[in-house]
């Protein structure tokens, strides 16, 4: 007999695997940054968010537009917007099927950020909450979706 999974089911590991390879971009680009923070200047945080791009195959200058036109003001938030878009447009097939079934992508980011010790520890030293960052990663995934 094959195990069924429910729609609740489905929804929530797509959106999880989703809001998790965000997550791991998020943690393998700042990898090689001085001191492991998150970007404090547009300078910074461009140069981060193309290297995240080019490393998932993704347009760094695409993902760069997409940076500046997230509507947040620290380079910190516009920084993990691009991560969540990044995450999705690196993901087309993944990324639309979550948006049909899955819930709010900022309630799966705040999960994720919070169950990441080390993501709480760089967030909290650019002084953003989880709850800025879940809503900056949310947004950037369902606006980086195809």
């Amino acid at each position: 007999m094959t195990p069924q999974l429910s729609g609740g089911t489905i929804r929530f590991v797509l959106e999880y695997a989703g809001i998790t390879a965000a997550i791991a971009i998020l943690v393998s680009s700042l990898n090689g940054v001085v001191g492991s923070a998150l970007p404090s200047s547009d300078l910074k945080a461009a140069a981060l968010v193309t290297a995240a791009a080019q490393s998932h195959h993704v347009s760094g200058s695409q993902a760069r537009a997409a940076y500046a036109k997230a509507a947040f003001p620290k380079p910190a938030l516009r920084y993990l917007y691009a991560v969540g878009w990044i995450g999705s447009a690196s993901a087309p097939a993944a990324c639309k099927a979550a948006q049909v079934l899955g819930p709010d992508p900022s309630v799966a980011a705040a999960q994720a950020l919070r169950g990441s010790p080390r993501v709480l520890g760089l967030l909290r030293a650019a002084h953003v909450t989880v709850n800025q960052a879940a809503a900056a990663i949310g947004r950037g995934t369902t606006d980086g979706c195809p």
